[in-house]
């Protein structure tokens, strides 16, 4: 019987280790990429369920008695609308809904309930066992999500849960997001068809280029199998080169799109995230007629005072992105406080000025946005020190942080307030000059009267 040759070892070497190594590595690919995605829904739901819980009066929730006459009273649809709201302010949300305590282990009672996108609704008092459900029972102490998709007679779900604080600070009761998962398992269906597709592109490949491998294509396959760690690790920017034109090209190719695709989804999933969460933004602007439309003028105006700079384009992109939440922190403060007709009392201002810490732990959890926080958290610091809510001076203050204090305080200036009427234009661009190097950066405000100068017709009218 004739003996194998070292070139046909070789090559049934190869082909058996690279068969071995792309299905091991493109299944850890597959697993990263499908954790990625549920990770970054479960930070969505985590930051969505948060912000709701603010938005509901705990006071007036709890005073709804768990009883289905409740449902024709006046503060139960004062409430339901809020859901409601809620609810329609994302396509990922199925329904949003509140519970209570009861007089039994492990049972839980709906209070008010916004109704599913099927029009599916828990009547008020309607009983819930939680004992399988480990998020919500400790959602009457921290916001909590659950881990994995959980079933019920509602649907299937992933849900995420937060205490509701009476004015006292006690815990009132919880409200509860349920996010439909027929996106999340037609996203993984559709992530295992590319991979699988690519696994089988790459052990066909295998087996045609076997004898060649032997001899020219170790150092490709390495770059293809370092690709493959890369994009597990969760760099999906990184791109595999390789000059040969054959198979193992193509190959490459459709790893480089296979990456691209996961790329894609990705930034889409953070735009919609995004988006909720200006949506809310919005939604706190409107209550207040003096402040509608305040952040998307300073947006405006700071995004020209970026180009105006010749800022990078992502930081102009950065900053058009996250000027409209610089006061996303004000969902914490008190109405009360936020739309007092009257000059604030000192223990009122110390309420209003945590409001750019309260915005940047809204958002620090938001991998994308890290970057931008101090547009957040900095906004209200001056050069001189006397700032809000940390004290920083000149050198400490982020460029993009100080673009937004001009442009925050020339819209301020130039709207009605309830304790003053608006300054014109010309009072409020002497103002800005006025307080160069103490209260904003000269650079800043010197590109910003240069841009209104240019452009008379994005000035506020008199």
């Amino acid at each position: 019987m004739k003996k194998l040759g070292l070139q046909a070892k070789l090559t049934i070497i190869f082909i058996a280790v690279s068969v071995f190594v792309l299905t091991i590595t493109t299944y850890f690919v597959y697993k990263r990429a499908v954790f990625q995605q549920k990770e970054q829904l479960r930070k969505k739901i985590l930051t969505l369920v948060q912000l709701s819980s603010m938005l509901i009066d705990g006071d007036k929730l709890i005073g709804i008695e768990p009883v289905l006459a409740s449902q024709g009273t006046d503060t139960y649809k004062e409430i339901k609308t809020v859901l409601s709201k809620i609810r329609n302010s994302d396509t990922v949300i199925d329904s949003v809904y509140t519970m209570v305590e009861s007089n039994k282990e492990n049972i839980l009672l709906f209070l008010v309930d916004s109704g599913d996108r099927r029009k599916a609704m828990a009547y008020c008092g309607e009983r819930f066992d939680i004992s399988s459900f480990p998020a919500m029972q400790e959602a009457f102490k921290k916001p909590s999500v659950d881990k994995e998709i959980a079933e019920d007679r509602w649907g299937t779900f992933l849900s995420g849960y937060a205490p509701i604080y009476k004015k006292s600070g006690q815990v009132a009761a919880i409200v509860g997001i349920d996010v439909t998962a027929e996106s999340i398992r037609n996203m993984q269906l559709l992530l295992a068809k590319r991979f699988f597709w690519v696994l089988v592109l790459g052990i066909l490949l295998s087996l045609f280029l076997g004898r060649v491998v032997a001899i020219g294509i170790t150092r490709p396959l390495v770059n293809l199998i370092e690709g493959a760690r890369e994009v597990a690790k969760g760099n999906l920017k990184y791109k595999v080169i390789v000059k040969s034109r054959d198979e193992l090209g193509e190959l490459a190719d459709a790893f480089n799109g296979m990456t691209k695709s996961l790329l894609e989804a990705e930034n889409k999933l953070q735009r919609l995230y995004l988006s909720a969460i200006q949506s809310l933004a919005y939604a706190l602007e409107a209550k207040d007629r003096y402040t509608k439309g305040h952040s998307e003028r300073v947006s405006r105006y700071a995004v020209n005072i970026a180009k105006q700079l010749d800022l990078p384009e992502e930081k102009v992109k950065l900053l058009e992105d996250l000027c409209v939440l610089h006061d996303i922190g004000k969902i914490g403060i008190p109405e009360d406080i936020l739309v007092k007709p009257g000059i604030l009392t000192d223990k009122e201002k110390e309420i209003l000025h945590k409001h750019p810490e309260i915005g940047k732990n809204i958002l620090k959890n938001i991998e994308f946005l890290k970057s931008g926080l101090s547009i957040i958290s900095d906004h209200h610091e001056r050069p001189d020190g006397k700032g809000y809510p940390r004290g920083l001076k000149s050198d400490s203050i982020s460029e993009l942080a100080s673009i937004v204090a001009v442009a925050d305080a020339f819209d301020a200036m130039t709207s009605d307030r309830p304790y003053r009427k608006a300054m014109n234009k010309e009072e409020a661009i002497k103002s800005l000059k006025e307080n160069e190097g103490s209260q904003f950066v000269l650079r800043a405000v010197e590109a910003f009267v240069i841009y209104l100068n240019n452009n008379p017709e994005d000035l506020p009218l008199d």
